[in-house]
Formats: C-alpha cells, sequence, structure tokens
C-alpha cells in the first residue's frame, strides 16, 4: 500500500510540474521552432558562456563596473534568445500562444510598456536570488536564461552607475 501512495505522490508532483509554468519547457518549445522561416536562435550553453565570460575577463578593460556587471551573471549557465519579428503572422501568433501558455503558471516579476510594446519578465525568486529568467514580448523577441543572478549584486552594479 506504501508503495501505492508513494507512486501516487510522484505522478501528482510531476503533472503538477508540467501545468506549472517551467522554464525548461521554454527551451523546448524554442527547439521545436528553431530553423522555421523568420526565427531566429542563439544558444549559449555551459561551456560557451564561460568561454564568453573568460574572454571577457581576459580582455584587461575592465572597470569597476564592468567587473560588477561580469560578477553578477557569474550564476548564469544557459543563454537563448529568440527573434522572431519576420515569422509569419500564423506562425508567431501560436509561438506566441504556447509561450503565454507555459509562462502562466510563473510569476511575472516586472511588465513595462511603451508605444504599444509590452515587455515581460518572468522568473522564479529564491533566497535572494532570480533564478531561470525570461524575458518576453509578443511582438516577437524571447530571452531564456538559466541558471541564478544574486539580487544584491545586481543592486551593487545600479549604485555604480
Amino acid at each position: 500500500m506504501k508503495k501505492v501512495i508513494i507512486a501516487l505522490i510522484i505522478a501528482l508532483t510531476a503533472g503538477m510540474d508540467m501545468l506549472a509554468g517551467n522554464p525548461a519547457r521554454i527551451n523546448q518549445l524554442v527547439r521545436q521552432y528553431k530553423g522555421q522561416d523568420g526565427f531566429e536562435v542563439v544558444s549559449i550553453g555551459p561551456v560557451g558562456m564561460k568561454l564568453l565570460k573568460g574572454a571577457v575577463h581576459l580582455s584587461g578593460d575592465l572597470d569597476d563596473e564592468d567587473r560588477a556587471a561580469l560578477k553578477s551573471f557569474s550564476g548564469v549557465e544557459k543563454l537563448v534568445i529568440v527573434d522572431y519579428e519576420e515569422a509569419n503572422a500564423s506562425v508567431k501568433a501560436q509561438f506566441n500562444k504556447k509561450v503565454e501558455k507555459i509562462l502562466n503558471g510563473m510569476e511575472l516579476l516586472l511588465e513595462a510598456r511603451d508605444n504599444g510594446e509590452t515587455v515581460r519578465i518572468y522568473g522564479q525568486e529564491k533566497d535572494g536570488r532570480l533564478k531561470d529568467c525570461i524575458l518576453y514580448s509578443s511582438d516577437g523577441d524571447l530571452l531564456y536564461m538559466k541558471g541564478s543572478i544574486d539580487w544584491s549584486q545586481l543592486s551593487d552594479f545600479k549604485e555604480l552607475k
């Protein structure tokens, strides 16, 4: 009987995860649309992120502001950038609908509107860190960051400006 209850709890937990907003599902969705006309995708994985950070650090032209910015992004493991402004209107609408369904279960952290364009930032706040952030504009831009950024480091970066 215990095994049945444990199996049921595991199944329900997995099902709840599928219903809730899950940033990893954004990555899966982007892979489905990658290569379609009008979709430009740039994906930088963990190795690429380390190489990029290393190259910036080795450039030697870092002032205090640059060092603070680099330090604040040290927890970023992956970056995916999608530009689909030029996509067919029906494909774009279909993609937006799927993105919004995934984001529906996530926490909206910030929404900004300017000249009819709306940009939303979704993510998870945990222990003073912003985790798995998604920047989304239905006009045709999506940015997914896997990893975490310390809020205090971001505020330090802001104070340097």
